[in-house]
């Protein structure tokens, strides 16, 4: 993939562009303080707009790379900053890039999500290089898979238990969008416009200045080298909690190490371990199971000795019966 980083878009009715520091308050207002827009999303709703305007001097910072993708979507009537949309995942030997979003309340049901999403599908397949795109959701928000397949994605399955948000641990629906597939079906008779197009019409891709980064022996590997890559918005939600205000520095050591860390752990979990004793205890273990031994006979004689008088192979016993 050809990464161009996040560039002006504009549709019939948004501007998708880069979030200044000046987007916190509105940001805040329309969905980032709102329980209500974040019950389905992996982060929690922000308490103050001061935690508003430090995720969003992380993302202006990530700006400088060029494989950083994250729009505010904002109304051309007035510029108001009403919702975000970004990729989340990316894969680079699949070439797949998954992407989030979401917008204020009062914004809902008024196809500007699904007008967004189809802006950024058009922009990421024909201009980065992309030849898949995928999101999910929570079953439990079917009006997040409706703006899905509205921009052309096709639903691929549910795994059960497979997700967590603010609601919990839950199910996750997931769709894609597989560009090579689709063209395929464009070739036949009377095929209709390319999905990822239908609701991008008038669509415009602004220039963006990309700069030319330095080789850094800290920056994370390439997502298809690493299964877990720690996104932006994880470290600076974490240094939100922990009140910690980190430099890119150790924003990117942070990434590097819980990155590290995760894949770690899963190549641990991969080890078959069933017949290997284990090398230390926290407590000392004695095994009080062993082999039986017989010793001194098996006792049978010991057992019988106040037995009935034996007679004919057999006990006699007093009659029982008439």
């Amino acid at each position: 993939m050809k990464h161009l980083g996040t560039r002006q878009i504009e549709t019939k009715r948004l501007v998708l562009r880069r979030f200044t520091i000046e987007d916190a308050e509105a940001m805040y207002r329309n969905w980032a303080g709102d329980p209500e827009v974040t019950k389905f999303l992996m982060w929690a709703p922000h308490g103050s707009v001061e935690d508003t305007r430090l995720i969003l001097e992380t993302w202006i910072a990530g700006y400088g790379k060029a494989d950083r993708y994250e729009w505010c979507i904002a109304l051309k009537d007035g510029n108001e900053p009403i919702g975000s949309i970004g990729v989340v995942n990316c894969n680079e030997k699949t070439k797949a890039m998954e992407i989030g979003y979401c917008i204020g309340r009062e914004y809902w049901h008024k196809g500007i999500v699904s007008e967004a999403l189809a802006a950024v599908m058009q922009y990421l397949l024909t201009q980065v290089g992309a030849e898949r795109i995928e999101s999910r959701h929570d079953p439990r928000n079917p009006h997040s898979g409706a703006v899905m397949r509205k921009c052309g994605m096709k639903y691929e399955g549910t795994r059960i238990r497979a997700d967590w948000n603010n609601s919990g641990v839950c199910d996750c629906a997931l769709y894609g969008y597989v560009k090579t597939i689709e063209e395929k079906d464009l070739e036949e008779p009377g095929t209709a416009q390319r999905p990822a197009e239908r609701d991008a019409s008038d669509v415009s891709f602004g220039e963006q200045s990309v700069p030319q980064e330095m080789p850094d022996k800290n920056r994370r590997h390439a997502p298809d080298q690493k299964k877990h890559v720690i996104s932006d918005e994880t470290i600076a939600y974490v240094s939100v909690l922990a009140s910690l205000k980190l430099s890119e520095e150790e924003r990117e050591q942070a990434r590097k190490d819980m990155s590290e860390m995760l894949d770690y752990i899963d190549r641990l979990n991969e080890l078959d371990t069933r017949d290997v004793e284990p090398l230390s205890h926290v407590f000392p273990v004695k095994n009080v199971f062993r082999e039986d031994i017989v010793e001194n006979g098996d006792g049978s004689a010991d057992t019988l000795f106040n037995a009935p008088e034996k007679k004919d192979g057999g006990f006699k016993v007093p009659r029982t019966i008439g």
